[in-house]
């Protein structure tokens, strides 16, 4: 089996959903579960984000006349319904269902219809980025996904690809989005965006900092709670125990 992914890149204004998340940082949203046939695609997503962000979200949510995931990405209408699963202030559980049309197919159909059965599909929003990750084992088939995908781009948005690996690794360790603080969210990703992950470092810290307008310690706390929180979660009850920091603290 090997994982594919390919990225769907929004410009502002092209899409009313996405405006949300390209407008505010903090959100983001993954897919929990999502299945399609002929007529209906139906899916879960987890949303997460600031309090604020979340009633932003829940207010184009209820407007929604059309859907991101769409061949054409938005250009249709549609017959779409939803849920709230499950509700936190900083994160929502959203079952949603729409109809499928000759004239209007979801990405996850496409997929499966040239997959076939028991394709496997997750999905991430997150600013201009709609990505999606699929595992197949036929490559053929995936570059026709791909030329029907570009050939249904409308204004506003382009698509790349990447091939990933050839043993995907979707495992369920993972840091829960709603456990992570926003603050230290962003702090991971300016980190990641501007290079200091890499070898060499592309930034270091105090020049980010400086970048953004903020005090080198404030970014240096937010990204060491931000890294134990991960490693954490990632080794679960293998990690071991040390001196316990006050919720609090971890929230700034």
């Amino acid at each position: 089996m090997r994982e594919f992914a390919f990225t769907v890149t929004y410009e502002e204004g092209a899409d009313d959903l996405m405006d949300v998340f390209i407008r505010n940082p903090g959100l983001s949203s993954h897919t929990v579960s999502c299945h399609v046939s002929e007529d209906t695609m139906w899916r879960v997503d987890e949303v997460t984000g600031p309090e604020d962000t979340l009633d932003a979200y829940d207010d184009v949510l209820a407007r929604l006349t059309r859907c991101s995931s769409l061949r054409g990405m938005g250009g249709c209408a549609l017959d779409w319904r939803h849920e709230v699963l499950e509700e936190t202030p900083t994160s929502r559980v959203v079952y949603s269902q729409q109809s499928e049309s000759p004239g209007c197919r979801s990405i996850p159909y496409l997929v499966a219809n040239h997959l076939g059965d028991g394709v496997l599909l997750h999905a991430e929003q997150h600013r201009h980025n709609y990505v999606w990750r699929v595992v197949a084992d036929d490559d053929t088939a995936m570059s026709e996904v791909y030329e029907r995908l570009a050939d249904n781009l409308r204004e506003g948005l382009s698509l790349t690809f990447d091939y990933v690996e050839s043993a995907p690794d979707w495992s369920n360790r993972r840091t829960d989005d709603a456990s992570l603080p926003p603050k230290q969210r962003e702090a991971l990703e300016l980190a990641v965006e501007r290079g200091y992950y890499e070898r060499p470092r592309r930034n270091s810290l105090q020049e980010i900092a400086e970048q953004e307008g903020i005090p080198t310690s404030t970014l240096q706390y937010r990204i060491t709670s931000a890294e134990q929180r991960v490693v954490k979660a990632f080794l679960g009850d293998s990690a071991p125990t040390g001196p316990s920091v006050p919720v609090s603290a971890l929230s700034q």
